[in-house]
């Protein structure tokens, strides 16, 4: 029995998987499913960012499954709506918000907006960066190295900012400048583990995988073995953020805040409040 007609878009997905990357990225990610765009990224990184001799210097950790107590519970419930926080949870999959609150506050970034530089610089170079390129990519990402970030950020422009928020549907935020919103992030991460950005996503998700910090994942099951993630902290701002799949579904927890919101564990009980209440 014959199959299906075939279709301009299924004779693209056919035909693009078949193609190195360098050729399928002239057509545009809108054409290709997830596992095509996935199937792209992956030959990126191996032929790309490996080929280069750059390489990832810390192995992923899962979370660790430590009891959300009922303390840290009562200083979820007391904090959810204090107006020095922002967050936003989203359902990866369906697009889906399940929570925000004052998720469009610009907050003063601190080391959050390092993945989304360097996503602009393999946007702009359209995946070819030089191996110290590629390696400050890893340093920005994995132990949040300033002088990394530095070294990428002078390799961009305003112009490069509004062209990829532009292209990829984010929300209008100040990345080279700082400023981010609790959505913007959520949006961020929704185009990385979708493989919705034209270049760079495996690299940006294993990078992301080994940020060497964070609060959150401390109280998640330590079913989750695919999580990352990024935070920062810097004078009375302090944020965590983290993408991660739990029961087959990919989620994002975003949590920005100000005024020294979070001198001792503040953070570990926000984020784990919110994928209870939320995701689990």
């Amino acid at each position: 029995m014959p199959g299906p007609p075939e279709t301009r878009r299924r004779w693209l997905q056919r035909g693009l998987l078949a193609l190195p990357a360098a050729l399928a990225g002239c057509a545009s990610t809108s054409v290709l499913g997830v596992s095509a765009r996935r199937t792209r990224a992956q030959w990126e990184y191996h032929n790309r960012f490996l080929a280069s001799g750059a390489s990832l210097r810390f192995r992923p950790h899962s979370a660790h499954g430590r009891p959300f107590t009922s303390g840290m519970e009562y200083v979820y419930r007391t904090h959810k709506r204090d107006p020095r926080i922002g967050y936003a949870v989203k359902n990866l999959a369906t697009g889906h918000y399940l929570a925000e609150f004052q998720a469009d506050q610009l907050f003063v970034g601190g080391s959050m907006p390092k993945p989304a530089v360097a996503a602009l610089l393999l946007e702009k170079r359209r995946g070819n960066l030089t191996r110290e390129e590629f390696q400050n990519v890893v340093y920005a990402c994995d132990l949040s190295q300033n002088e990394s970030w530095y070294y990428l950020m002078a390799r961009l422009n305003s112009a490069d900012e509004q062209a990829f928020e532009w292209k990829y549907s984010l929300p209008n935020v100040q990345i080279l400048n700082n400023w981010q919103s609790p959505r913007f992030y959520a949006e961020f991460y929704e185009r990385c583990v979708n493989y919705r950005l034209e270049y760079g996503c495996e690299l940006l998700l294993e990078a992301m995988r080994r940020d060497q910090y964070g609060l959150g994942r401390w109280v998640m099951p330590a079913s989750i073995t695919y999580i990352g993630g990024k935070t920062g902290n810097y004078g009375e701002w302090d944020h965590e953020s983290l993408f991660f799949y739990y029961r087959n579904t990919p989620y994002a927890i975003v949590l920005y805040t100000r005024g020294n919101f979070a001198p001792r564990n503040e953070l570990g009980c926000m984020m784990g409040g919110l994928f209870w209440e939320y995701c689990a």
